[in-house]
């Protein structure tokens, strides 16, 4: 698994989370409890600080970079495959969707879905409690208790299969 310091910055991984060895991590870069990077997602903190939190999960072909604004991704958020977030924060409790991409400045509040494809362009707010589609992304409705239901599913379902992996390679 390259994970690799940049510029004296050494990633901080927690014992339990989990890295691909197919997947890219560098820099200042602090991955929470029960995390995940998946197979070829890059996790990029050279130009400032990326943080993600406890049983949030990275997949595959994914882009996380800090831009001139630190990356931030909250507890039990699940970045779907081929999806960019560049120097934004993401709340707790969301997905973000496949092929999504989250833009530099942009605030995403807790409790939220992120359409696939969906464009979150520079310094948006996106309130708590939202589903977002588009290009530019817009709220186009509030979130039931189903919806959150299914986040927190989500997250705990990739912890489970990051774990699973994680074994597979110990052994190996």
């Amino acid at each position: 698994m390259p994970v690799i310091e940049y510029l004296g910055k050494v990633p901080k991984l927690h014992p339990d989370s989990y890295v691909s060895p197919n997947a890219f991590v560098s820099g200042d870069v602090e991955l929470g409890e029960g995390s995940a990077i998946f197979d070829y997602a890059v996790v990029r903190g050279d130009l400032s600080s990326i943080k993600i939190g406890r049983y949030s999960n990275v997949q595959d072909n994914c882009s996380v970079h800090a831009g001139v604004t630190p990356c931030t991704i909250g507890d039990y958020v699940t970045v779907g495959h081929g999806a960019v977030i560049h120097g934004a924060t993401i709340g707790s409790y969301v997905i973000v969707g496949i092929n999504s991409t989250v833009l530099d400045g942009a605030v995403i509040g807790d409790n939220c879905i992120i359409g696939a494809g969906a464009v979150v362009t520079p310094n948006t707010q996106i309130p708590p409690e939202s589903m977002v589609l588009g290009n530019p992304a817009k709220p186009v409705k509030k979130l039931e208790e189903h919806h959150k239901l299914t986040i927190k599913l989500s997250a705990e379902s990739y912890a489970e299969l990051a774990r699973r992996y994680k074994q597979i390679f110990k052994q190996r």
